[in-house]
């Protein structure tokens, strides 16, 4: 629909409304607009009616990586713990605990090709007596590349500022999750998703020389805990916050 009026051009009605609406924000009419951020709820991405009951089993690590990244098995063991204590906090779960879950596990293999056997999986699951089991794999790697920063520095000779650069290593360090959850009941996979992080540090020679030596499980716990924390909010009922317009 459009408004017409004799000797001028067609405007919008949407268009006549927006001028409207800037005049009175704008011009002191007694309108006011006020942004209000409020709590809106987002549920969950799963049935959390029907799966409320985790067994959290250790993840293992990706077959796909070079030897000199291969890290001890207990960084699959530690991936699950972080888990455990996510969900735990979640008013909606119930996880089977840590020292209860090593103790019925004594005695299996973990390793890359259990994934694949879902039906064991959910044996296992049955044996927890819980709705589903969340396990899955990980991949770590990291990547160095020389970098020259570029900058300004004061020349007292030439009494101004003068380009500057300093070369150095960057390093990063990426982690791939992989996360699974099976149905015990159906013995069937209801989440598949993989997640990645990565963060990166500069180094000096002398700095980089060590960090190749130095120990690598604190930067792939601290990757870990952000993945984990984005899947168990994608699973977790909970609140966002999101911004409201009020036209007084």
């Amino acid at each position: 629909m459009r408004l017409k009026r004799r000797g001028s051009r067609c405007f919008p009605v949407s268009a006549c409304i927006g001028i409207v609406f800037i005049a009175l924000t704008y011009c002191g009419c007694g309108r006011t607009v006020t942004r209000v951020s409020i709590p809106v709820k987002v549920q969950s991405e799963i049935d959390v009616s029907r799966y409320s009951a985790f067994a959290v089993l250790p993840f293992v690590q990706s077959t796909r990586v070079s030897r000199d990244e291969v890290l001890p098995q207990r960084i699959g063991e530690e991936i699950a713990s972080i888990l455990r204590r996510g969900l735990a906090r979640q008013k909606h779960f119930e996880v089977v605990s840590t020292q209860e879950t090593t103790r019925l596990l004594t005695g299996e293999t973990v390793a890359e090709d259990w994934l694949a056997d879902i039906e064991h999986l959910s044996q296992l699951g049955k044996y927890f007596d819980v709705k589903a089991v969340i396990t899955g794999n990980y991949r770590f790697d990291t990547d160095s590349r020389p970098r020259r920063y570029y900058g300004e520095r004061y020349s007292v000779q030439r009494q101004r500022y003068v380009m500057n650069y300093q070369d150095y290593m960057q390093k990063t360090y990426f982690l791939t999750l992989r996360i699974l959850i099976i149905d015990v009941g159906t013995e069937k996979v209801i989440w598949d998703e993989s997640y990645r992080r990565g963060t990166a540090e500069a180094h000096t020679l002398g700095s980089f020389i060590f960090s190749q030596a130095g120990p690598q499980e604190n930067t792939l716990r601290e990757l870990s805990r952000r993945a984990l924390a984005e899947f168990t909010r994608r699973i977790s009922p909970h609140y966002e916050r999101e911004d409201r317009y009020l036209v007084q």
